[in-house]
Order: structure tokens, then C-alpha cells, then sequence
């Protein structure tokens, strides 16, 4: 099944939209918030209004010789608000309807009613009148109904709602301009590092780096990430160029001889003694380069992951005991290997293991005087395993150090030295990949101490 692309877009444009679409979406909420709950509010304060206007209303009337009486103090339109008198049959006493069609609107208290007259609408709402008629009895005399034009007097109210209406739509419009500013200022950089990748790459110039000093910490985040692949492209394209470099060199010498050698044979050479010699001496040579080759490609092997890795469980003691055995057997010094081994089982592949401890022990004798030490100590420390190889040689200074496990690299006094400047690296891939490390410590004239430290389980 094919997989669909999604479309893509720019991030300002992103932000800017999201940005509007929030913002519209709130001011379109709040208007709806404002339109319920204004109308809500309207109505509400227009009934309370209508109830509290006629509370006193019944201290101005009365029943004298059988008619309802007014009192002059009454008052019949109050900020908006008509009243008018009715007797307890609901017709007109006092007053006057602001439309005629009220007149046939009977009587009915404690409830507050919209009615339509024509284009209009009113609240209206009747009080009873309880008092003690001529013959003494009480009961209810008269009402006083109160009208209010719903429009008259919401048009406060409604200017209020419609200005809250412009309001959210002038909040859009800032939103807008906004989004557009803020969005550009957050992209604006992001644009810079991509301008900048890209001249990178027109350019190659890997020692080029991205700059930024804005408020933004993420692509300050984002900047320094960048910086620091750059950091690690600029050194692995440099180690590539040493590399190439230091293989020319390797392989151009032993084909440089065996050339010559084959050369010299073939014009000047008679007897079979002096034949053999040079047959022996180009025998080394390519011994040599076939060294060179099977140890490069080892590297690399290690370095793409294509090496085939078998766990076990083995005590290391047994290992490090033969690879001892195997390089006194090799030893041209007279080196005394001092071994304090414990046993100390732990998951490893040993074959790559092997070679790690070999190159690590072979580098310690090499670089040792004639007839001194080499200490092998092997320990186990709270769930690691530590290997120590100690000699009392030349030793080296704090710059080949530093250096000591790039490939082809050698300290100058070991340049005529055998070896291709590779056993070490080697050996820190394997422990690498055995979830441990490598250090080591060095003082001139007094001799080198690697550590190989890893945990027993991986």
C-alpha cells in the first residue's frame, strides 16, 4: 500500500493560521457568550425593573364612595416605565396604554408577561391593590400595571452588546497582525539556519557555524545541535583525509620495495642465494601490506556493524592468561609479565575480546625497555570487570596522549617502530562495543597504564 505524503507547509504560515483560528474561534465564543448572557441579562434586569417599580404604589390609592381613588403623588412613567390604574375588573381607571390594544389584556399578578403589540414588544406585570373597602371588608380594589418597551429600554444594553461585537473583531484583526509579526520573528532564525546548512553544503565548508543570540531557547537548542554535527562532520572528514592519507603512506612503502626489490632482481641478480633473500624480503613486505589491509578492514568492519558478535559467558582469567602465553612466545626483550589475575567471568564475544587485550598487552611490551616489567591485573569491581596493563617504559607526553587511539597514529620516537598505528583503535572499538571504556595514563620516562573497564552483562 502506497503511502500517502502529506502536504506540507510553511511553519510561519502554520503558526499565523493556528494563531487567527484560535483567536477567531474565542471571539466567536465570546460573542455567542455575550449574545445569551446579554439578552439573559436584558430580560432579567427589565422584570426586576418592572417588579420594583410599583412595590409603593398602594399608599397612593385608596377606595373612597365606591371608586378607586388616586392620589396626585402617583406617578405614571418612571425613567421609561408607564403605569396605569385599573379597578379590580381590569378596566382603565388611571392613565393611559401606549397602545389601545393593552385594554383587553386581563389582569394577572405575579408573573411578568411579553406581549406584541404591532412592531413592538412589552413586559407587563399587575400588582393587586389589597385594602379594606367602604363596607370595611378587604379585598382587592385595583391594580396597577406597569409597561415597559423592551426595545426603549435594552438599546443601552444592545449598543453595549453590539460594541462588544466590534471589540472581538478588532481583537481578530490585532490577532492577525500579531500572528503575522510573532510568526516571522520565530521563523525568521529558523530561516537563517537553513540558509546557513544550505551554504554548507553549496559550499562545503563544514568549518562554517550557526550563529544566534535571539530569545528563543529551542532554536538556540536547535542552533547548538546543529553546531555540534557540524563539529562532528568537520572531524570525521578530517580523520577520513588523515586516514587516506596515513593508508597511501602505509601501503606506498612496502609496494615501493617489493617494486624495487623485483626491479633489482630481474636485472641484476644471478645466483640462487641472493634470489632467495630478495623472494624472502618481498615475502615480508607483502606480509606486511596483507597486515595493513586485514586490520583496516577489521576497523571498518566494526565501525559499519557488520561484524558477526557471540555473546558468551567466559572467565576472562583463561584469556588473558593465553594471549600472555602467546606474546612471551613472540617476546624479543626479555619483558617479564607480572600477572595478578582473578577470576572474573563475563559476557563477552571472545574472539573480539581477544584482540582487544593482545593489542593492548603487545603495546605495552613493544614500548617497554629491554628486560623490564609489565604488570596484568584483572579485578572485578561491583558488577565490572577491570583490566590493568602497566609498563615501565618511554611512556608519552599529555599532546600523543590525547591521540593515542586515532587510527595511524604514532608517537614520533615510534615512527621506525613495527605496527600500523591501528592496534589501539581497535581495541577501543571492541571494548566500546562491549558497553565499556579505555582510558589511560602516561608520564614520560616512567612508563603508560591502560585500564579496560566493562560490565560482566551486557
Amino acid at each position: 500500500m502506497q503511502r500517502i505524503k502529506k502536504k506540507k507547509t510553511s511553519i510561519e504560515k502554520y503558526i499565523s493560521m493556528r494563531f487567527i483560528g484560535i483567536t477567531f474561534i474565542t471571539a466567536v465564543l465570546m460573542a455567542l457568550f455575550i449574545t445569551y448572557f446579554s439578552d439573559a441579562a436584558i430580560d432579567y434586569d427589565l422584570k426586576s425593573q418592572i417588579r420594583k417599580e410599583s412595590r409603593y404604589d398602594y399608599l397612593n390609592i385608596e377606595m373612597r364612595n365606591g371608586k378607586v381613588w388616586v392620589s396626585d403623588n402617583f406617578v405614571y412613567d418612571d425613567d421609561g416605565i408607564i403605569k396605569v390604574v385599573l379597578d379590580s375588573a381590569g378596566h382603565l381607571v388611571r392613565g393611559a396604554y401606549p397602545d389601545r390594544n393593552m385594554e383587553k389584556l386581563k389582569p394577572v399578578t405575579k408573573e411578568v408577561r411579553e406581549i406584541t403589540c404591532g412592531r413592538e414588544e412589552y413586559f407587563t406585570y399587575d400588582r393587586s391593590i389589597i385594602k379594606r373597602d367602604d363596607a370595611g371588608k378587604t379585598r382587592i380594589i385595583a391594580y396597577v400595571r406597569s409597561i415597559v418597551n423592551i426595545q426603549d429600554l435594552s438599546s443601552g444594553y444592545r449598543t453595549l452588546k453590539y460594541a462588544s461585537y466590534i471589540c472581538a473583531a478588532v481583537i481578530v484583526l490585532i490577532a492577525t497582525i500579531l500572528a503575522s509579526v510573532f510568526s516571522r520573528r520565530i521563523v525568521g532564525p529558523i530561516r537563517q539556519i537553513c540558509a546557513t546548512s544550505e551554504k554548507i553544503g553549496v559550499e562545503k565548508d563544514l568549518s562554517t557555524r550557526i550563529e544566534y543570540d535571539g530569545m528563543f531557547k529551542e532554536i538556540e537548542i536547535l542552533a547548538q545541535a546543529n553546531n555540534r554535527m557540524l563539529d562532528r562532520l568537520e572531524e570525521a572528514f578530517d580523520k577520513q583525509k588523515q586516514f587516506s592519507s596515513d593508508v597511501t603512506h602505509e601501503l606506498r612503502t612496502p609496494v615501493s620495495v617489493i617494486l624495487a626489490q623485483c626491479q633489482y632482481a630481474k636485472k641484476h641478480i644471478s645466483d640462487k642465494e641472493e634470489f632467495d633473500e630478495a623472494i624472502s624480503l618481498i615475502e615480508r613486505q607483502v606480509k606486511k601490506t596483507n597486515d595493513i589491509i586485514s586490520q583496516i578492514l577489521q576497523l571498518s568492519r566494526l565501525d559499519q556493524d557488520r561484524i558477526r558478535i557471540d555473546f558468551e559467558y567466559v572467565d576472562l582469567r583463561d584469556i588473558v592468561e593465553e594471549v600472555c602465553e602467546s606474546e612471551k612466545m613472540h617476546d624479543e626483550k626479555d619483558i617479564n609479565l607480572r600477572l595478578s589475575l582473578e577470576s572474573a567471568e563475563a559476557r563477552v564475544d571472545v574472539g573480539l575480546i581477544m584482540a582487544a587485550i593482545r593489542n593492548i598487552i603487545n603495546n605495552a611490551m613493544k614500548y617497554s625497555y629491554d628486560h623490564s616489567d609489565v604488570d596484568v591485573i584483572l579485578k572485578k569491581e561491583n558488577g565490572f570487570v577491570r583490566l590493568m596493563v602497566r609498563d615501565y617504559g618511554c611512556g608519552m607526553s599529555e599532546n600523543v596522549r590525547k591521540h593515542i587511539f586515532d587510527r595511524f597514529y604514532r608517537a614520533d620516537k615510534a615512527r621506525n617502530s613495527e605496527g600500523f598505528g591501528l592496534g589501539l583503535s581497535i581495541a577501543a572499538r571492541i571494548v566500546e562495543i562491549h558497553s565499556g571504556k579505555i582510558t589511560v595514563e602516561s608520564e614520560e620516562k616512567k612508563g603508560s597504564t591502560f585500564y579496560l573497564i566493562f560490565p560482566e552483562k551486557i
